[in-house]
């Protein structure tokens, strides 16, 4: 919805301008600032105006006192509920946003005003009596809130480029971060690309107050225990409620005063999605986007046709459908769309959102609606089921797993390893991850950069592998959830972790980049609340994943897409890191000096691209970090790239079927 920033403690007006212009393509539609001289504080933000387009949505916006002001961005999907029980108790308001509820809720509950909120959201409110700075992140972490701390001054932002311009805060890439690109392809939160800039936990709210931040976490995904579980009698009974939950989730997500489409891969998520909305509103024209690839992508990632799945959907439900199709070159975009993701985030499916985000805007639509979260929720994943069956393998006897099965796939024929037909890549993966045990092969045992390698790529000292950051986040979250079923625990850590710190990360910034708002339905709380009470049958049910979201779909989506042949949303990264983009990644490590040499062996990675040409072996996504890591490296050292990177507009042009 908007762009916010704030500052308390310290720095100036026009520090906090500043700011707010780095955030101006989150708000085009309008823009203010709130600065307290007397307290060296202050509030911004940059609007995109969803709900209540009158200048009566302006930010920030002072409660009916005047005493607390607010910069906030997202959507309370409840808040006509919320708002109708604060004019009971004598609340009046002026506007119809969800932002004067906010303000309201806060003057009569303080804090625990969030745990009413059903929505999306991340916001700040000072008041200027206590001079107190009041900070709130959404229960899943859909809406970001990065945070900094220079000395006594405090600062706050919805992405980290717009506290790069403070004194003191030089937006000095974060090793850990590094490490954790060529692991993950993603960083874990709270940490962010850059030393000292953090972001606020979801479900977390802080105060700030003489110099000290305070976090406090008001809510959790619930932790799956037997005693915790729905025990309803039929299977139905779990059917209905869950689409009963969903109907609901979605038609509450529609709410907007602008043009609201949808993400249509063609995957049960997102079909199921689209599917409720045109539930939800019968007779509404309702705007679908996809990517497509060449026939030839297609052919060497042997992946499904997606979009003859989204065509299917779309004809079913008469949207107004947009298949929007891309050629390597598009990769011209990776600065672009890395400067606005701040962190180095190495997943193409980033570039897939900006470029649908950026042609949803085009004609004419603000909010967008996805599937996001239904398989992290919901255990969708290939490597949740792979980590299960793990679980079974270990309970073979050992001269069997170490005498027979694990030999054999030593000895694998070198074609198979070599191949790029998917369910081959991924037999011939698993040999790592049965030496480990079941949650330790889940955390590393998929990871695109196993000990051996990096060791290999990573040029300065490192400690072991199980000390590094991305493998002790996941440690750490692990505990939690100790002593629940594999299942469980595998839901728990995807929803908690790779959810937030990259599919919504993503989603977020490269749809805002163009000022197109987007929307996760599956993650209403009242859905995950659900979901994470289920008994695990209900996720995985024999081979089946997500078997009782599927079930509940079966009333909306056709069989043919339910029960498709599952595939990811991305790019096509085998096929173009063997051209172009292969290209692109000698170039960098040939010719071009850069930060990069600090940190990565530029021997080692032609080594690797050599190989993934020559078809010997796959190391698609391993190389694509290593040229993430060296563009934004290179991004992050020209502080003249720091205000934005321009884009030709080739790059933005695409086939529209």
């Amino acid at each position: 919805m908007c762009g916010i920033v704030g500052i308390a403690n310290g720095g100036s007006r026009e520090v906090l301008e500043r700011m707010l212009q780095r955030l101006s393509h989150r708000g085009p539609d309008d823009w203010g600032i709130e600065w307290f001289p007397e307290y060296r504080s202050g509030l911004a933000h940059r609007r995109l105006a969803i709900l209540d387009l009158t200048a009566a949505g302006h930010q920030p916006m002072p409660n009916g006192r005047g005493t607390r002001w607010i910069t906030y961005n997202g959507e309370i999907y409840n808040f006509w509920e919320l708002r109708a029980e604060l004019e009971r108790r004598g609340y009046r308001f002026r506007s119809r946003t969800d932002t004067e509820v906010i303000l309201a809720a806060y003057d009569e509950w303080g804090a625990d005003c969030v745990r009413r909120f059903n929505g999306m959201f991340a916001f700040g409110i000072y008041d200027t009596e206590t001079r107190e700075l009041f900070l709130a992140r959404d229960h899943l972490g859909i809406k970001p809130l990065y945070y900094v701390q220079v000395g006594s001054m405090f600062a706050f932002a919805s992405e980290a480029k717009a506290l790069c311009v403070l004194p003191g805060v030089a937006c000095e890439p974060d090793r850990d971060a590094l490490v954790s690109t060529l692991i993950l392809m993603w960083v874990p939160e709270p940490k962010t690309g850059f030393v000292g800039i953090y972001k606020l936990p979801a479900g977390s709210y802080a105060f700030f107050r003489d110099g000290r931040l305070k976090i406090t976490q008001y809510w959790d995904v619930p932790v799956p225990t037997p005693e915790g579980q729905l025990h309803y009698r039929h299977e139905s009974e779990y059917v209905e409620h869950l689409r009963h939950l969903l109907e609901r989730a979605v038609a509450r997500q529609m709410l907007a005063d602008v043009p609201v489409g949808a993400f249509l891969s063609g995957g049960v998520d997102s079909s199921l999605v689209v599917a409720l909305m045109r539930r939800a509103v019968p007779d509404a024209e309702l705007a679908t986007y996809t990517i497509a690839f060449t026939a030839e992508d297609h052919r060497i990632e042997a992946q499904p046709d997606d979009p003859a799945y989204a065509r299917l959907v779309a004809q079913r439900l008469c949207t107004r459908h947009r298949e929007i199709r891309i050629r390597p070159a598009i990769n011209a975009l990776l600065p672009k769309v890395l400067w606005h993701l701040d962190d180095p985030v190495a997943d193409g499916a980033a570039i897939n959102t900006y470029l649908i985000a950026h042609h949803a805007r085009a004609n004419g639509t603000t909010v967008l609606l996805n599937g996001m979260g239904g398989d992290e929720v919901f255990a969708g994943y290939r490597k949740q089921l792979a980590t299960l069956l793990l679980t079974y393998y270990h309970r073979l006897p050992h001269w069997f797993r170490k005498g027979f099965v694990e030999p054999v796939l030593r000895s694998l024929p070198s074609s198979w390893v070599r191949s790029r037909i998917r369910p081959l890549r991924w037999f011939a993966r698993l040999l790592f991850p049965m030496q480990l045990r079941p949650l330790e092969a889940f955390i590393y045992g998929f990871a695109y950069c196993p000990p051996e390698q990096l060791r290999r790529l990573w040029l300065q000292p490192l400690p072991t592998y199980s000390e590094l950051y991305p493998i002790r986040r996941y440690q750490e979250t692990a505990e939690q959830v100790r002593g629940a079923s594999p299942v469980a625990q595998m839901a728990y850590l995807d929803t908690k972790l790779f959810l937030t710190g990259l599919n919504l990360l993503y989603s977020d910034k490269a749809s805002m980049a163009v000022a197109v708002e987007t929307r996760p339905p599956l993650l209403d709380v009242e859905v995950v609340e659900f979901a994470f009470r289920l008994p695990d049958r209900y996720r995985i049910h024999g081979f089946q994943q997500k078997y009782l979201l599927k079930r509940a779909a079966e009333a909306y989506v056709p069989r043919q897409v339910l029960y498709r042949p599952k595939a990811p949303f991305m790019t096509p990264l085998i096929s173009w890191m063997a051209g172009a983009l292969g290209e692109r990644l000698r170039w960098w490590y040939t010719s071009q000096p850069g930060p990069y040499r600090e940190y990565l062996n530029a021997a080692e990675i032609l080594r690797l691209l050599e190989e993934h040409r020559r078809g010997i072996a796959n190391h698609a996504h391993l190389l694509w970090g290593c040229l993430v890591l060296a563009e934004w490296l290179a991004l992050w050292n020209t502080p003249a790239l720091h205000d934005g990177v321009e884009v030709a507009e080739e790059a933005l042009r695409v086939e529209i079927l």
